[in-house]
């Protein structure tokens, strides 16, 4: 019964795909997103099949995920309201500090959002794991089309070289289509920046506003710190896009004052500890148990110590994990990825090294590698930033392809 109902939701979605009009104006062949699509459940089977191996089935979220959201749907079929009013209640005294990674709803209500949205689905699904895969990704799609299409908009580049860097990034496209926050955070993240280019190019109306705020909310629920990385980035591509002579100096004025007043704040609004918060998720981090955890020094809420750790938060974000860390076989493609990595970034500098850079370019620098320092500083497992680094990448090396104009 449950293959039937796989290929029967599979057919939907791939109609689906067909007929949306969002999805026809992609500018992608007619068979592309289609493929695209089954690659990206394929590779959601895959993630799904690792995390069953003994090893890691009992920490695997997504698999406990899912055995919430069987009982959870029962919930909802029973009591929809009080399973709808349980996102907004929580267990302690107090909700907790909203960076805080224990004893806090605001911890907890990242877990809880795929949870619930996966209880929806089993009704649909009949408690079908793989067949959530599918729903999963149709959701996956629409922000990563959003992208596509801005990409396609602003940079001169070939069609597939935008598609392999949207959709098909190898550790981008294991971690962001399984049933897990990665994926939610990356289409969210993508129609932020598509609904964000829009209203500088043709107004912000309340649509956009309401769109963008509600889109922000969810990434700030899933991972706080995309959100909190988005709002700098743009703030400074807005600016740019109006003074274009002065994009540089704006990005660099603007994350120099930023930077400032992440320190300075703590001295005068103590719940404003961004440093503290940080440096804690850093020691939370380095108490958990794992394989791949790597000996770090515990960062401080200070200026100094946060300077002295940069050097291992660029190790962490960008070459871990190292060839002396392989494990397993399960290492290989994330040492390999590192290396094609660093080769792409070499051959795309040096191949459009002389064209002018746009303000969205410096968006999606900017941004990823905010992301990618955070990450770097706060995680102490090889394994681990694999998956965090994976939403970044796309960011990453789009900021390196030439711009079609440098309006925007």
């Amino acid at each position: 019964m449950d293959i039937i109902i796989f290929i029967f939701y599979l057919l939907v979605c791939l109609y689906c795909i067909h007929i949306i009009p969002f999805f026809k104006t992609a500018g992608l062949r007619i068979w592309a997103l289609p493929l695209i699509f089954l690659i990206k459940i394929a590779a959601g089977i895959a993630y799904a099949l690792f995390y069953k191996l003994p090893r890691y089935y009992a920490g695997s979220d997504t698999w406990r995920f899912y055995r919430l959201s069987v009982e959870e749907k029962k919930w909802l079929l029973a009591d929809p309201l009080a399973f709808v009013n349980d996102l907004f209640v929580y267990g302690y005294n107090k909700p907790g500090n909203i960076f805080s990674g224990q004893e806090s709803y605001w911890n907890d209500l990242k877990s809880n959002i795929p949870v619930k949205i996966m209880a929806v689905m089993n009704v649909l699904s009949n408690d079908g794991y793989y067949t959530n895969i599918i729903f999963f990704n149709f959701l996956f799609l629409f922000g990563l089309v959003a992208l596509y299409k801005l990409v396609r908009l602003l940079y001169n580049t070939n069609e597939w070289v935008a598609v392999a860097i949207v959709f098909l990034l190898p550790s981008t496209l294991f971690w962001c289509s399984g049933i897990h926050k990665d994926g939610l955070i990356l289409s969210a993240t993508g129609l932020v920046v598509y609904l964000f280019y829009n209203g500088m190019t043709a107004g912000f109306g309340w649509k956009k506003y309401l769109g963008i705020g509600v889109l922000l909310l969810i990434i700030f629920s899933l991972r706080n710190y995309v959100a909190l990385a988005l709002l700098p980035a743009m703030l400074a591509w807005w600016m740019a896009a109006l003074h274009l002579n002065k994009k540089l100096l704006i990005f660099f004025a603007i994350y120099g004052a930023g930077s400032m007043l992440f320190f300075i704040l703590p001295l005068f609004f103590p719940i404003a500890d961004l440093p503290g918060f940080l440096a804690n998720k850093q020691h939370e981090f380095n108490q958990l148990p794992g394989e791949s955890g790597v000996v770090v020094n515990l960062l401080e809420p200070t200026f100094m110590s946060f300077l002295r750790y940069l050097p291992t938060a660029i190790d962490m974000a960008f070459l871990r994990p190292h060839l002396s860390e392989i494990k397993n076989a399960s290492y290989l493609p994330a040492v390999a990825e590192i290396v094609l990595l660093f080769g792409v970034i070499i051959y795309l500098f040096y191949r459009f090294r002389s064209f002018k850079v746009s303000p969205t370019a410096l968006f999606f620098l900017f941004f990823s590698l905010t992301v990618l320092l955070i990450a770097g500083y706060t995680i102490t497992f090889s394994g681990a930033i694999v998956r965090y680094r994976s939403f970044a990448l796309p960011f990453l090396l789009l900021a390196l392809l030439p711009p079609r104009a440098v309006k925007i």
